[in-house]
């Protein structure tokens, strides 16, 4: 017959069998880990403009100035200059102020929430193709998706009404200041928050001209891609 153990004779004899190695964390769970202090981060070259620069010099995306700092490790993402061509759509103060409710106030805040938030600006991410304004309303206003980072898709429409060619994401977001560039890339802002939960499935959109995206659908016949 098999004796149970007492919790602490076992932990104790795990302890041992590691070697005396494990060490008690003051980490609270489901928290970020602090980045070493030693980490490598590749130094840009002169006259580089990065995804953070940008968005920290302007005023309508300190929010989002915020929330990347508050994501680890999303800092060093947006100050890197990448080998590729990019897209971002910056969602604006108002997106991240108005249009994302109280439930995304109190989620945003816990450990778990941050992590959604990453994934969050994933789906604003488009890599492999720096789409201007002119590239997104192509579709001479039918609807068209798009694939971001998260390899989900977002729907694009240039709105027939509009003689400034005003492109229209999700059904919900316009863009409001569009073709800033920085280095390997443009960005665009927007006045809702893309969420993933509202992709598109219709495989009959057609699709905006991209980069394809490695990971990503392959096949597009296939009902989800």
């Amino acid at each position: 017959m098999m004796l149970s153990l007492p919790s602490r004779v076992l932990s104790g004899l795990l302890v041992a069998a590691l070697g005396g190695r494990a060490a008690v964390s003051d980490r609270l769970p489901l928290s970020y880990a602090p980045i070493p202090a030693d980490t490598y981060v590749p130094a840009n070259a002169a006259g580089t403009t990065t995804l953070l620069d940008l968005v920290q010099s302007r005023p309508e995306l300190s929010l989002l100035a915020e929330l990347v700092a508050g994501s680890a490790g999303f800092t060093q993402a947006f100050n890197t200059t990448p080998e590729w061509s990019f897209t971002f759509l910056a969602p604006s103060n108002t997106a991240l102020a108005n249009n994302t409710g109280a439930y995304f106030s109190t989620f945003a805040a816990q450990p778990k929430g941050k992590w959604w938030l990453g994934n969050l600006l994933q789906h604003h991410y488009v890599p492999g193709s720096a789409l201007t304004l002119a590239d997104l309303a192509a579709g001479d206003g039918t609807v068209q998706r798009l694939q971001t980072g998260t390899y989900l898709y977002v729907s694009v429409q240039a709105e027939s009404d509009s003689a400034s060619s005003q492109v229209l994401l999700n059904n919900v977001a316009s863009v409001s200041t569009a073709d800033l560039a920085v280095t390997s890339g443009v960005v665009h802002i927007i006045d809702h928050v893309l969420d993933p939960a509202a992709q598109i499935f219709e495989p009959a959109y057609p699709s905006v001209s991209q980069a394809f995206i490695p990971g990503s659908c392959a096949n597009t016949a296939l009902s989800y891609c």
